[in-house]
């Protein structure tokens, strides 16, 4: 046998109870993966067993053992999901029996695509009763994966023909594509344990991406997150587990008792937990009746098991046989890969009746017809994407502008393959990048469009209210046009906008091009009027009130007058209600200047006024960074 080499392939068992699975991997690799005393007082599988199997070639691959009984189809769904080939078992003395069948039922519907059959027991029957095994699994598997792949009659108790199933095991393997380790880690949880002094140990198949010792991994739906002390694989340490291995990782930031079977360790901050997931799901030709649009039913994914309704999007019921367009509405939060297979069961009786694959992790129950049609385009765009950017630029169509840490969870990539995607579309016009320091936008271009619209609407009708103002404050913009961005992000659209012609940007102020302020006479003269009021008061800040009063200006005409001397500058509202003009403070800033020590009282007696306007003052001087507070005291920090 050549130099033993790791493999990153999973090959699982599946058949009747009592079919010899067990037995057969230990006659193959040497383990026996009845651990628990139950099964072995019983003689039968109850919980998942894995095991490391060396073939010919030298590569070892694992193997997961799976129940066989009925009552526990649930581990067997647990350990089946994270296979890429299967170990199909039938007894040659018994024949096909009913776990057989759901066992292949359930295999198809994960969307494995390898294998081969295992007539077991062979030395217990006779020729002509070993053919007739032959000829029922020929008639089991018809029209199956497993239809045209070996069927090899063996026996664990002899040995025969153990031989050439490793051989032919190994002949599987060229098959097998390799699973992506490129993209984020992803690895559902079948088992933890703790180990005194090491804290938390979780064992799982590695369905996704890479991880290594020393990174930071989060643990969902349990929202909880360690760094991976140490890990192994097939209980030899190494530095990293690879998409396609059996891995165990020391989690010493969380605690044993609070996992459970179902719980997902995974790359930080890629993934997130979610009870509503959409959906294309196929019903069995073998279910006995239709299934109804919000039938309750057990759903299986990965290692977790949960409640839940099945929503149809345009159909009352699905007919045996047939797939269809769904949301599945969990009663309990779960964590999925895009492109994900699932099973679900009937609540009652209890039997397998479908599955599917998950189009889209993270959605919401649409309302009305017009948001179920929007949904159904949306799903369809992305079951009929043939590449990666196609199913990228399907959800940035359906959100139209994302942050680009949203975008990372909801396409669920690293953000150094997502960013290079991006870049690409963005060459080709398909979507628009918003740079904007660490906090970057992606936009659809479909939105950019609507953006654009709505942009010259909401500015056209604000300079036919306001012909006097040079524009709009850019953050009143932002908020018209319905976007919740942070300081840097508008900056950064509106820097985009412009460099589009679509706006000119005047300071704070944002206006169509061309567009200018049309002043009258009168306004411009009660501006000077209001402005000579102000600094006659000097440090008697007006109220808005007052400066009505005193200058018999009815309130819309004075808003006007304060909002162009606001805008060039020359005029201030501080405290919500003092009108402080340009002069006014360079005559303050002067004070300060000359202060050795800034305080309230040292102003108020500089200044000749009460602490009523000075304190609004320096509050406003200190929110413009013009002065810091330490303690009682201020600090001048920079020249006006």
């Amino acid at each position: 046998m050549a130099e033993p080499v790791e493999t990153t392939v999973v090959f699982g068992t599946a058949g009747h109870i009592d079919h010899g699975k067990t037995t057969l991997v230990k006659a193959l690799s040497g383990v026996d993966c009845d651990r628990l005393v139950e099964e072995k007082k019983r003689g039968i599988t109850i919980e998942l067993g894995f095991a490391p199997l060396s073939l010919p070639s030298g590569r070892i691959i694992s193997i997961i053992d799976v129940p066989g009984h009925e009552r526990f189809i649930r581990q067997m769904v647990a350990g089946a999901a994270g296979i890429d080939a299967v170990i199909f078992v039938v007894a040659a003395d018994e024949g096909v029996m009913p776990q057989s069948r759901e066992h292949l039922e359930i295999l198809s519907l994960l969307g494995i695509k390898e294998g081969l059959v295992v007539l077991t027991k062979a030395d217990m029957v006779d020729e002509e009763m070993l053919e007739l095994a032959r000829e029922d699994v020929k008639d089991l598997v018809r029209g199956t994966f497993l239809e045209g792949k070996p069927i090899i009659a063996v026996s664990a108790v002899t040995g025969l023909n153990l031989d050439i199933l490793l051989k032919q095991i190994d002949a599987i393997l060229e098959n097998i594509s390799p699973r992506d380790t490129k993209g984020p880690f992803f690895m559902p949880i079948d088992r933890s344990f703790p180990i005194a002094g090491f804290g938390t140990v979780v064992t799982g198949t590695v369905y996704k991406g890479k991880v290594s010792v020393g990174d930071a991994v989060d643990v969902l739906p349990l929202d909880k997150s360690s760094k991976v002390r140490s890990i192994q694989v097939h209980g030899k340490p190494v530095k990293q587990a690879l998409a396609g291995q059996r891995s165990a990782l020391n989690l010493p930031d969380v605690r044993s008792a609070e996992l459970k079977r179902g719980d997902v360790a995974c790359s930080k901050g890629l993934f997130k937990s979610t009870q509503c997931l959409d959906v294309r799901l196929m019903l069995l030709s073998s279910a006995q009746e239709p299934l109804r649009h919000w039938q309750e039913v057990h759903f299986h994914m990965g290692t977790s098991e949960s409640m839940a309704r099945v929503a149809l999007l345009n159909d009352a019921r699905i007919t045996p046989g047939n797939e269809a367009l769904a949301q599945v509405v969990l009663y309990e939060p779960v964590v999925a890969l895009i492109g994900q297979r699932f099973v679900i069961r009937a609540y009652t009786p209890l039997r397998t009746i479908g599955g599917g694959e998950v189009l889209f992790p993270y959605d919401k129950k649409p309302k009305g017809k017009k948001a179920r049609n929007e949904l159904t385009v949306f799903l369809n765009k992305l079951t009929q994407a043939q590449s990666f950017d196609e199913r990228i630029k399907a959800i940035i169509d359906r959100f139209g502008l994302l942050s680009l840490e949203d975008a990372l969870t909801l396409i669920q990539q690293t953000s150094g393959q997502l960013e290079s995607s991006l870049r690409l579309m963005a060459e080709r016009s398909e979507v628009l990048l918003v740079e904007s320091g660490d906090q970057p936008l992606v936009m659809s271009s479909a939105y950019f469009d609507t953006l654009k619209e709505d942009l010259y609407n909401i500015l056209t009708k604000y300079h036919d209210e306001n012909p006097h103002m040079s524009g709009m404050k850019a953050l009143d913009l932002i908020s018209a046009l319905g976007l919740s961005l942070t300081k840097k992000q508008s900056q950064e659209l509106m820097r985009l906008l412009a460099s589009r012609g679509l706006i000119e940007i005047d300071g704070e102020m944002v206006r169509l091009p061309g567009a200018s302020p049309k002043v009258s006479e009168d306004t411009l003269r009660d501006k000077e009027i209001l402005l000579d009021y102000c600094n006659k008061r000097g440090f008697q800040f007006p109220t808005i009130e007052e400066a009505m009063s005193e200058l018999k200006l009815d309130k819309v005409k004075l808003d006007r007058i304060i909002n162009i001397a606001r805008q060039n500058g020359e005029l201030r509202l501080i405290g919500g209600e003092f009108l402080l003009s340009r002069n006014i403070e360079e005559k303050a800033l002067e004070i300060l200047r000359s202060l050795p020590e800034i305080t309230i009282a040292s102003l108020r007696d500089a200044a000749n006024a009460s602490r009523k306007y000075i304190l609004p003052l320096l509050e406003d001087f200190d929110a413009r960074g013009i002065t810091r507070r330490v303690g009682d005291k201020r600090i001048l920090l920079k020249k006006k």
